[in-house]
């Protein structure tokens, strides 16, 4: 979206009386303020049908959670239902009409004026403008919900869709799926299930069998994944699991700490996979604020790159469908306005309501999808849709307070380097600026992430809505199924910063591996392994 429309000064005004016009609440001396403001003003014209437009479209639509809705804690949670008791109804009711009506009356007066006033701002774009058709549709969410498969039966549940995570209390839960995975989830444990054949466990004991011995079950906790026809996994304490092999052989494996995705723009295809990159004609290769290369977006709607490599056709599949974690980490020189209604993407991939992205936002929260709810003005925003919470987005408010960098500090003309992470393990999501956390909000151990389907991801602007392009750099864009730690991110950081790759020589950049073998359990005993890092343990060294 182009920067270059100017905000008229009583802004503030046009959007309090806006507000109290969509609420019902306006006397008649602050509607024929309202009609003042907007016939004089040609700016505050534009203001006011962005943000009433913007309801109207909204009007219908589902938010992610209640803004008066407290965040649940784990005890609050069904042990046989992943989705707190949380509403997200939200309908289109007759006075969201009387509001359509009361704006199509002040736009009416609007275009009275504007035909009969000699001034030549009162008569400033007519709405019907193809200009006025093309920015409209930026400030709306794809609200397509597609379907979820079934991953088989969860206690009393005959029917479970996932991802889904038991809280189990003081009774065993029984997991079975169509292709013959049975977990049974003892008491005192939390464990999602993430797909047909197997999950993740965060607290307590599971015990894993398949009924096909080819066909092997996966329960993973932060950093080991154990895999195998007949075991028992059970947490020990914050950081050592304990592993009993059955009647088979157990392979346990660590996870490989490298993103997914990492484009650094230095190499002819401009990453270090084979990704189908494609670059729209405003994005154009420029000097690396890392390495050589970096991309030049200049704000347009062809300002983007779409990467489209392990894609698939459902949403909680192909390899961007993470469900445990997530970091979006990049550097970027920034020249966004911070105008309201002037979005520019870092990242977005749009499967419907399972979207998630990284962008700088100035809205004003519509669709009340910000959590927790900031101040009006602009932000740092990262989107990501929660199983139980929906799609929710966690705003920076770039103000200068509370550790929080300015707006004049992110657009300085300096690289910058931010991080957004989600960790189903802690339940955090926050975001680093420069290496340091800025903002986070708490989620329930164990609430998995929806994502992934059939769209490509795209950088510097939004595939789906073409106007919202990013002005300025990007570089060392990379992309993780799992939450960066602190360290990693400061490491990252101060990397960066001296002009250097994020990754020591020994960390692979980029890998469609995930995990690699550690140790094989023999049938019939039990170790010890370090979730952290990775390495089995002896019991002298757990006794220290």
């Amino acid at each position: 979206m182009s920067s270059t429309n100017s905000s008229p000064p009583n802004r503030q005004r046009i959007l309090d009386l806006a507000d109290k016009q969509i609420d019902c609440t306006a006397n008649e001396a602050e509607m024929a303020e309202l009609e003042s403001i907007l016939i004089q003003n040609s700016d505050a014209q534009r203001t006011y049908l962005r943000y009433m437009l913007v309801h109207g479209q909204l009007a219908s639509t589902n938010p992610a959670i209640p803004t008066d809705s407290p965040v649940l804690q784990p005890d609050q949670m069904s042990a046989n239902n992943v989705r707190p008791n949380v509403s997200a109804s939200r309908s289109f009711t007759w006075r969201k009409i009387a509001v359509t009506a009361m704006a199509a009356s002040i736009i009416a007066v609007i275009a009275f004026y504007s035909r009969h006033e000699s001034k030549p701002k009162t008569a400033d774009i007519p709405a019907s403008s193809p200009q006025w058709q093309t920015r409209q549709v930026a400030y709306r969410y794809d609200q397509r919900k597609p379907p979820i498969e079934s991953i088989g039966t969860i206690g009393t549940d005959r029917n479970a869709t996932g991802p889904h995570t038991l809280n189990v209390a003081d009774e065993t839960i029984d997991f079975q799926s169509p292709n013959g995975t049975n977990l049974q989830v003892l008491q005192n444990s939390i464990f999602g299930i993430n797909s047909a054949n197997g999950g993740v466990l965060y607290m307590g004991s599971v015990l894993a069998k398949s009924a096909d011995e080819s066909s092997p079950i996966s329960v993973a906790t932060s950093n080991i994944r154990v895999l195998g026809t007949g075991y028992k996994v059970r947490v020990l304490d914050k950081e050592n699991i304990a592993v009993r092999a059955d009647q088979d052989p157990v392979a346990v494996e660590a996870r490989i700490r490298s993103p997914l995705y990492y484009l650094n723009f230095d190499s002819p295809d401009k990453s270090d996979r084979s990704t189908a990159v494609v670059y729209g004609s405003a994005a154009t290769p420029t000097r690396g604020i890392v390495g050589e290369g970096a991309v030049n977006f200049d704000n347009s709607d062809n300002a983007i790159i779409t990467f489209d490599e392990g894609m698939a056709d459902a949403v909680g599949t192909g390899e961007m469908a993470c469900s445990t974690g997530m970091s979006i980490e990049l550097m970027f020189i920034s020249r966004w306005s911070g105008d309201a209604f002037d979005y520019d993407e870092l990242m977005r991939k749009e499967d419907g309501d399972y979207r998630f992205l990284l962008s700088f936002q100035n809205d004003n929260n519509v669709g009340k999808y910000a959590v927790p709810t900031v101040a009006t003005g602009p932000c740092l925003s990262f989107g990501l849709h929660l199983a139980g919470f929906g799609y929710s987005e966690l705003d920076v408010p770039l103000d200068g307070r509370n550790n929080r960098p300015h707006l004049s500090t992110i657009t300085d003309g300096n690289p910058h380097h931010v991080v957004a992470t989600y960790d189903s393990f802690s339940g955090r999501k926050r975001l680093y600026i420069d290496g340091r956390l800025c903002f986070e909000t708490q989620f329930p151990v164990g609430t998995l992430i929806l994502s992934g389907g059939s769209e490509p991801a795209s950088i510097g602007n939004s595939k789906w809505q073409a106007s919202e392009g990013f002005d300025g750099i990007l570089d060392e864009v990379a992309f993780y199924d799992f939450a960066l730690t602190p360290a990693e991110i400061r490491s990252h950081y101060r990397h960066a910063s001296r002009g250097k790759p994020y990754f020591d020589s020994d960390v692979q950049p980029s890998t469609s591996r995930r995990w690699k073998p550690i140790a094989n359990v023999a049938s019939g005993t039990a170790e010890i392994f370090n979730d952290p890092s990775g390495r089995a343990i002896n019991e002298d060294e757990l006794a220290e």
